[in-house]
């Protein structure tokens, strides 16, 4: 059995590679009718993959609980009121570099491998965290993150991978788990961060010099070792999806193993060509990367759009969410606690994660997955439409009555049901892509629209909150008139998105 140290055939250019066909002896109505049967997922990659993609959010959410604290403590300002602007810079810079890396490890991971990208990605990624645990400046804390944000550009890889190791079968399914891992590193990084700062103050322990010395360093190496193990299984257990081994060195007929969604000829996942004894046949096709140029077509361009919308809308609201929550009620907020408002994100994602399995219902009731994207779109405007009449339930009730906790239960299901468009948009692009080679040129694009309202849209939306809030504009309810509006226009640019005409896996 091969793996990924085999070595790689020498004598061929490198824009020729094999496609390997399986020839059947199957009728055609034996092969109509398991057409409809999924593909059986190679879960023992996958598995490693979203525990890569759970390390990303890890490191990016494990800071927020105490990095006011440590700006307070390391001394970088000594008035707290003076704390939000140097928290919101290390907030910003992690986004603002990933946007800079995403296109440049897509690149790299064409030529060298997903497999390697990903693993130096996040072996530095868990070394800039264990730093940033330590920094005592300001200067090191914003380092470590740009460090941190720059090698987590590697996580658009992973989608890839995932899209490469699945077919359309089965393609749902496995970037449902990817969601699933996502939300559960936002989930685990949040109380991760809060439970674990200064460990010298509740466990007897840590009562050291070290812990002393450096309070915040511990959920910092948590969340690094995760990212560590996850890197070591992905080292010994990850085939690269990109390149071509032998399946067997000892066969006497050496069988190219070509990586991907239909073409993968390993015991796992049971998508492989060939895996019912049928004789293979090699064909020389020239395939060449194409260009930006080439692949950036209105279909992709669509999809890009419709990409953007989608995060700037999610990005607005976790932004604007915990400030609305943390504002008195007379000005428009909730007035809770900072410890009421990490629970309320904390149930959030744990019901956006019990939602997910209902996605084939949907999808089902939906007919495709483009339809089922138009509809959960539709449903970011009605996200934004409940938060006002929070504040309203509040005025009259308070924030701790029982119509007020089921109020917001509403409202987090509705919020939910709007993330199902994560999914969507994934399996939207991935059948975008005009081709296998072009596969990791428009992941990386659409990381990019990912990127850019993750560095925006925190400052956007809190200045807009602010503002509306100072200036009593509309009662105070500007922000949600401009976000309503955001997400109507969201809405319609989906209506304009077409279903892609060729599969890259034909």
């Amino acid at each position: 059995m091969s793996d990924e140290r085999s070595p790689l055939l020498q004598d061929e250019p490198d824009n020729i590679v094999y496609e390997i066909e399986a020839q059947r002896s199957l009728s055609p109505s034996s092969s109509s009718s398991n057409s409809n049967v999924p593909t059986p997922l190679p879960w023992k990659s996958l598995l490693i993959l979203q525990m890569q993609t759970a390390s990303q959010p890890l490191a990016f959410e494990v800071i927020f609980p105490f990095v006011n604290q440590m700006i307070l403590e390391i001394g970088v300002v000594n008035d707290p009121e003076q704390v939000g602007f140097y928290s919101g810079l290390i907030e910003s810079i992690f986004s603002v570099m990933s946007l800079l890396t995403i296109l440049p490890a897509s690149h790299l991971a064409d030529i060298i491998g997903r497999k390697p990208v990903i693993l130096v990605g996040l072996s530095g990624l868990a070394v800039s965290v264990s730093c940033f645990g330590m920094s005592k400046s300001f200067l090191s804390m914003i380092i470590s993150r740009c460090l941190s944000g720059a090698l987590g550009g590697v996580w658009a890889c992973t989608k890839v991978m995932t899209a490469e190791l699945t077919d359309k079968t089965n393609q749902a399914r496995a970037f449902q788990g990817t969601m699933v891992a996502y939300r559960i590193g936002q989930v685990v990084g949040l109380p991760l961060g809060g439970l674990l700062a200064h460990p010298e103050r509740n466990i007897p322990i840590f009562r050291t010099p070290f812990w002393y010395e450096y309070p915040f360093a511990l959920p910092c190496f948590v969340a690094a070792g995760f990212t560590a193990l996850s890197v070591a299984l992905g080292y010994f257990f990850l085939g690269e999806t990109l390149q071509k081994q032998n399946t067997d060195s000892s066969s006497s007929t050496n069988k190219p193993q070509a990586y991907g969604a239909t073409q993968q000829l390993t015991d796992e996942g049971g998508a492989a060509a060939g895996c019912h004894g049928n004789p293979l046949v090699l064909k020389e096709v020239k395939k060449n990367k194409p260009s930006y140029r080439a692949v950036l077509t209105r279909p992709i361009i669509s999809v890009m759009i419709s990409n953007f919308f989608l995060c700037f809308a999610s990005e607005t609201l976790f932004a604007v969410f915990p400030l609305f929550s943390f504002t008195p009620i007379a000005s428009g907020g909730l007035g809770m606690s900072e410890a009421a408002i990490g629970t309320q994100m904390a149930v959030r994602s744990l019901l956006h994660i019990g939602i997910l399995p209902f996605y084939p219902k949907i999808h089902k009731y939906c007919r495709t997955t483009l339809r089922t994207h138009r509809v959960i779109m539709w449903t970011w405007p009605l996200s934004v439409v409940c938060i006002p009449f929070l504040n309203v339930l509040a005025r009259v009730n308070g924030n701790d009555t029982w119509m007020m906790n089921a109020a917001l239960l509403a409202f987090f299901f509705i919020w939910s049901l709007s993330g199902i468009a994560w999914l969507t948009q994934s399996i939207l692009t991935t059948d975008a892509a005009p081709s296998a080679e072009a596969l990791s040129t428009v992941n990386g694009l659409m990381q990019l629209t990912i990127a850019l309202p993750q560095a925006i849209s925190p400052a956007f939306v809190t200045s807009l909150f602010a503002f509306s809030i100072k200036s009593g504009i509309a009662g105070g309810h500007l922000i949600w008139i401009v976000l309503f509006f955001i997400t109507i226009y969201g809405g319609i640019q989906s209506m304009t998105l077409q279903e892609a005409e060729t599969s890259w896996r034909d």
